[in-house]
């Protein structure tokens, strides 16, 4: 019983202080656009302005200045927003007739890490397969935590269980995203205490809307419960955006020293402003049945 539920959760897991009297106040700081082009006479840029208060207003950009952003919304009108109201612009690359909103989920396929990260202060709350419930905190920009539990394994005996992640990264340029990290899960009651996880290097290349990762790295078991999927685990994933409210996931894990086999994952990823769904299938070697994949990620900042 106590084995059974080691693999059950492992297979879930494949989630300013006012200026003095005299003094002039500081200076603040323009938000971080370094993809916002300069100002023109004839400036007409497509973008998304995300506000600190969690809006997104869509538009063009027809003028900047030190003071703010002014926006051009559908129907021509138009509105000044000030600098200090802004956390981020996002911007048509050169080319595109519109911008698109950032994905939600850029930093994982369907479980495997890409090497992109959170931002510091974004974060996301994930339901994965109705099981495994999880909350993952962008510390800084290149350090992100996780932590979760299988809520339904808690109601059964022996049951008890946490799920942790820390991840570091960051990007080479535009198209060398890396990062490394450990994934980990504790079951108490099993085995007199059993803790298993794996140690994970990832490489990415490509953009959040178009790319291609590899995983890799030990699988560890501290307990009674033994290691029979080898020395090491390697995921290839990919992700394709086809539009602005829909991408093309796949994930795909082998296990080359041991006699364990593969599991191939293929979904569809619903994006959203905050929203994000995957719902495909995983097909295990051995198995005739395709295993249902469905995860709701939340995303908040």
């Amino acid at each position: 019983m106590t084995r059974s539920l080691a693999l059950a959760v492992s297979l879930a897991l494949l989630a300013a202080l006012p200026a003095r009297a005299g003094e002039p106040a500081p200076a603040q700081a323009t938000p971080t656009a370094p993809d916002l082009p300069p100002a023109t006479k004839d400036m007409r840029v497509p973008a998304i302005v995300v506000l600190k208060d969690g809006q997104q207003l869509r538009g063009w950009i027809v003028a900047r200045d030190d003071a703010g952003i002014t926006l051009e919304l559908d129907g021509g009108a138009r509105v000044v927003i000030p600098v200090a109201s802004i956390l981020r612009v996002d911007v048509a690359k050169p080319g595109q007739a519109q911008v698109r909103s950032p994905d939600p989920n850029r930093t994982r396929y369907l479980y495997s890490p890409t090497g992109f990260m959170l931002k510091g202060g974004e974060g996301y709350l994930s339901q994965t397969e109705l099981l495994l419930t999880s909350v993952y905190y962008g510390v800084t920009d290149h350090l992100t935590v996780g932590i979760g539990t299988a809520i339904p394994f808690l109601f059964v005996q022996d049951g008890a269980n946490l799920t942790g992640t820390i991840k570091v990264g960051g990007s080479l340029g535009d198209y060398v995203h890396l990062a490394a990290g450990v994934q980990g899960f504790w079951l108490p009651g099993a085995d007199s205490g059993t803790t298993a996880g794996f140690l994970f290097g990832t490489a990415t290349l490509g953009t959040p809307d178009l790319n291609l990762g590899v995983s890799a790295g030990p699988p560890f078991v501290a307990g009674n419960a033994g290691n029979d999927v080898g020395s090491v685990l390697v995921s290839v994933s990919g992700n394709a955006r086809v539009s602005e409210h829909f991408a093309l996931v796949t994930e795909n894990w082998f296990a080359p020293s041991s006699n364990t086999g593969y599991a191939l994952g293929f979904a569809a990823r619903f994006i959203g402003q905050r929203l994000g769904v995957d719902a495909g299938l995983v097909f295990v070697e051995g198995t005739q049945v395709p295993i249902p994949w469905l995860d709701f990620t939340w995303h908040f900042q």
